[in-house]
C-alpha cells in the first residue's frame, strides 16, 4: 500500500508539471466562461442551455485531457531511464500500475470538481441559485474516466504514446456508439459479421450506461438501481483491466 501511495504522489506532481495539462485546464474553463455569455441569444432557454453546455464541457475536455495525457503515463518513466531506478525498489510492479491509475484519477477528480465549482458560480449568476442536482451527472462520469484511464494504462505496458492514446480515443468513440454496433448486428445478413458484431457489444465497455447529462438537465433523476448497476459495471471492468495490465507489466523484461 505504501508503493502505491507513493508511486501515485509521484505521478500526481509529474502531470502538474505538464504544460499540456494547464493548456487544456484553461481551454475548458474559457469554454464554461463562454457558455455564460451564450444564454441572452436563446430567450426562455437560458437555464437549460448553460447546464447543457456546462456539463458538455466539462465531460469533454476532462476526456481529451485523459486520451492526451494519459497515453504517457508509462512512457515518461521509460523515456527518463527513472523505471530501472523503480523496478529495483521493494515497490512491487503492480503497485506501479495502481499507482499510475490513482495518482492521474486524483488529478482528474481535482479538475472535475474545480470546474463543476466554476459552473455552479455561473449557473448561479444566471438564475440567482445554485444547481447541486449536476454533480449527480458527474457520479457514473467519473466511472467512464476511470475506465479510459485504465485501458490507457493497458496499451501502455506493451505499445507506444501514440498508438495507446489512439487506442483511448477509438475505445472512447465505440463505447458510446456500441448501441449502433449491435444494431448493425441485427440487420446485418453475414453470420460472420453478426457474430463478431455481438461480440464486440457484449465484450467492449458500453460508456453510455454512464452518460445521464440529458436525464439531469430536465430533472430527471434516476433511481438507486441505476447507480448500483453503473458502479458495478464500472468497476468490474476497471479491476479487470488493471489486473490484466498488472500481468503484463510484471512479465516485461527493462533492457
Amino acid at each position: 500500500m505504501k508503493g502505491v501511495i507513493a508511486i501515485a504522489k509521484n505521478t500526481f506532481k509529474e502531470l502538474v508539471r505538464q504544460k499540456i495539462f494547464f493548456i487544456i485546464v484553461i481551454f475548458g474553463f474559457s469554454m464554461l466562461f463562454i457558455s455564460f455569455f451564450l444564454f441572452p441569444l436563446s430567450v426562455g432557454e437560458q437555464s437549460k442551455i448553460i447546464r447543457d453546455f456546462g456539463l458538455s464541457a466539462i465531460t469533454f475536455f476532462n476526456t481529451i485531457l485523459v486520451i492526451i495525457v494519459g497515453g504517457s503515463l508509462l512512457h515518461k518513466e521509460f523515456d527518463k531511464r527513472t523505471i530501472y531506478l523503480i523496478v529495483t525498489t521493494p515497490v512491487e510492479r503492480r503497485e506501479i500500475i495502481i499507482g499510475k491509475f490513482f495518482g492521474f484519477l486524483v488529478l482528474i477528480l481535482i479538475n472535475i470538481i474545480g470546474m463543476s465549482i466554476f459552473h455552479q458560480i455561473l449557473i448561479f449568476l444566471t438564475d440567482g441559485k445554485f444547481d447541486l442536482k449536476i454533480f449527480i451527472a458527474l457520479y457514473p462520469f467519473i466511472f467512464e474516466i476511470s475506465i479510459i484511464i485504465s485501458i490507457l494504462i493497458f496499451f501502455s505496458t506493451f505499445t507506444g504514446v501514440i498508438f495507446s492514446a489512439f487506442m483511448g480515443f477509438i475505445f472512447y468513440v465505440i463505447g458510446h456508439l456500441i448501441e449502433s454496433l449491435k444494431l448493425f448486428s441485427e440487420i446485418s445478413k453475414s453470420l460472420f459479421l453478426k457474430i463478431i458484431s455481438y461480440f464486440l457489444y457484449y465484450f467492449l465497455p458500453n460508456l453510455e450506461h454512464f452518460n445521464i447529462k440529458n436525464n439531469i438537465v430536465y430533472g430527471e433523476i434516476p433511481g438507486k438501481e441505476y447507480f448500483l448497476f453503473s458502479t458495478s459495471y464500472g468497476l468490474i471492468y476497471i479491476i479487470l483491466l488493471l489486473y490484466i495490465s498488472s500481468l503484463i507489466f510484471e512479465k516485461k523484461e527493462f533492457r
